[in-house]
């Protein structure tokens, strides 16, 4: 027992209350649950990465803030901003409210995504379009209230003709440019100038309506120059009495995309935080999800696949009642449910919540993400043949995902050097050796104390497997849009490469980054290397933060560069490439002709 309260009094929230609870201690029950996770994993299906109209994760007291914030009086008109990190639930959060508010009597709630009109020549234009259409629909029938709507929408539709004018999208004789382009009164329909005056007048006559909310979503997808024009369309235009706006965004995200935007000026850093906090005047921050928190949503997302959706409704209830009234653990008092999940579920639950980072186990999505690759990982291992013990699965993929190289020692290791290995690491991470083998990390001591012992477990086939699923991992951590830009800026086609390199180089460093080790992993394993090193070099040209990382992961992949690639590498104004295009000329373990390319290059300098 001493190794599993080891285990398990590790979550992030106290000890005390953690060792108590239902879910603790039943992963301290290990020799019944073996065979229950193989039954678990058999009925795991892949979970979607959609946003959810359950809340499983007590996201109703932020609910209950916004609603309660909508309702004060002398707030009007007023921007919410909705903080999280990627992944974080912030469209679930939306959603929920959306489900809130929808049908009371006076809110009108219209749902807004800017990034759909990423790629249009007007977002503000758009914005501001989806909103006056969605009140044309729902009070069109009012009399008089169509012609003011029409009036609205015609000063932007000729605003937008004027953009589109200046961007070259239309085609005009100078003198009609002239006219589209030379500034209107107030009183010329023409004109964007007195759109918030009219606005205001038409909400006004809306007496049917208290509030109009907009809930904007995505807006950290979203590129700079469209970022912008949102919160412009929200400041300059929307933002009157009885309007209220609920942002829900990275902020961190939003405020590099305005710096970026505002970089010619020079003021970009410095204006992009103070300009968002004149925007949004409630900030709201989703909290990070907590050990006991993350089992409690594996355990729903679990017993999803398991019972009816009448009893599902009816186990998700009983965790809101439990969690709206402070009880806790969440998961307790199950009795008198006509269903509930049983010991390995919890278990599983328990193990996979206590050994996740704190970075993904903070995040829903990345929590879905870790379930479907251990779901597809499991069976992959089973369709090869692969026995081994659904839990030994958990905690090598807990190590695959941990920051770091202790996975990439275990997997390079022979079965008798292994052993060894694990026998001597596992011994210090419960504290039976003070020592700790060289070949690994101070932070993996948990992870080796952790159950199961893996020392008599056969774990070399599945290490052989995982190994060859490397680029499976990484996808993994990617967006949809993310794989998509990864295939293109690898791909053959030039029209999706030069579209993708555009694209990529316009989101944040961080988004850049993720791409990047994409690519060079990919680069690492295939033959065919020059379009995505192409790209690679358009991307160092761009973002000067990732010159190194590159420089360095095209020195790891040297033996798949092509001449080509090396020349186009030594062209590069980069002092960064160019220190690596000497490098790769003093090679001695890449191919000649690739040396030689090299060498050309550099005495041609």
């Amino acid at each position: 027992m001493a190794r599993g309260r080891r285990y398990v009094r590790r979550p992030v929230r106290p000890v005390g209350r953690a060792a108590r609870s239902p879910i603790a201690m039943c992963a301290r029950r290990r020799r019944s649950t073996a065979a229950g996770w193989g039954r678990v994993m058999s009925e795991m299906r892949l979970w979607d990465d959609n946003p959810t109209g359950v809340d499983l994760l007590g996201f109703a007291s932020i609910v209950d803030t916004v609603v309660t914030t909508l309702e004060i009086p002398y707030l009007d008109p007023v921007t919410i901003g909705v903080a999280a990190p990627w992944g974080g639930g912030k469209s679930t959060v939306l959603r929920l409210l959306h489900k809130e508010l929808d049908g009371r009597d006076g809110y009108r709630v219209i749902r807004l995504d800017p990034w759909e009109f990423d790629d249009q020549f007007d977002v503000r234009g758009s914005v501001i379009g989806e909103v006056l259409q969605d009140l044309l629909s729902a009070y069109g029938a009012q009399d008089g209230l169509p012609e003011k709507i029409n009036e609205l929408l015609e000063r932007v539709s000729w605003s937008r003709v004027a953009v589109s004018m200046s961007r070259g999208s239309l085609v005009a004789q100078s003198e009609d440019l002239v006219k589209a382009l030379t500034p209107r009164s107030k009183s010329d329909p023409r004109s964007l100038a007195g759109f918030r005056e009219g606005f205001a007048r038409l909400l006004k006559d809306l007496t049917q309506l208290k509030r109009l909310i907009v809930l904007v979503d995505d807006l950290d997808r979203c590129l700079p120059d469209a970022v912008m024009a949102t919160l412009e369309a929200i400041k300059l235009f929307l933002s009157v009495e009885k309007v209220a706006f609920v942002l829900a965004a990275d902020q961190d995200m939003v405020r590099e995309s305005i710096a970026a935007s505002l970089d010619a000026t020079g003021r970009g850093e410095r204006f992009a935080h103070r300009y968002l906090e004149k925007i949004v005047q409630v900030p709201l921050s989703l909290p990070r999800i907590g050990a006991d928190e993350a089992a409690t949503f594996i355990t729903l997302l679990l017993s999803a696949h398991q019972c009816s959706p009448e009893h599902y409704t009816r186990l998700v209830e009983h965790a809101q009642q439990r969690r709206a009234a402070g009880q806790s653990p969440v998961l307790a008092d199950l009795q008198n449910l006509p269903w509930q999940p049983d010991g390995a579920s919890l278990a599983l639950a328990s193990r996979l919540a206590t050994g996740l980072s704190a970075d993904r186990s903070g995040s829903p999505r990345s929590i879905k993400r870790f379930l479907n690759a251990f779901a597809l990982r499991t069976r992959i291992a089973e369709s090869q043949g692969i026995s081994i013990d659904p839990s030994v699965i958990v905690k090598l993929m807990l190590l695959e995902d941990s920051p770091g190289k202790d996975f990439e020692t275990l997997v390079k290791l022979q079965d008798a050097q292994r052993s060894e290995l694990l026998e001597h690491w596992q011994a210090w991470g419960k504290r039976e050796r003070d020592d700790r083998p060289d070949q690994v990390s101070e932070a993996s001591r948990h992870w080796a104390a952790s159950e199961p012992d893996l020392t008599t477990a056969p774990i070399g086939p599945y290490l052989s497997l995982a190994a060859s699923l490397v680029s499976l991992t990484a996808a993994a951590s990617l967006t949809q849009e993310q794989v998509t830009w990864v295939s293109h800026l690898a791909g053959q086609a030039e029209p999706h490469r030069r579209s993708a390199q555009q694209e990529v180089t316009a989101r944040p460093v961080t988004e850049q980054q993720a791409v990047v080790e994409a690519l060079l992993e990919r680069g690492r394993r295939e033959q065919e290397s020059e379009p995505l090193v192409e790209s690679l070099l358009y991307i160092a040209k761009a973002t000067e933060d990732l010159r190194r990382r590159i420089a360095d992961g095209l020195w790891d992949m040297r033996g798949n560069l092509t001449p080509g690639s090396v020349m186009d590498i030594a062209d590069s104004d980069s002092e960064e490439l160019h220190d690596l295009a000497a490098r790769l000329a003093d090679a001695t373990d890449i191919a000649p002709m690739v040396k030689e390319a090299a060498k050309l290059e550099r005495e041609g300098r």
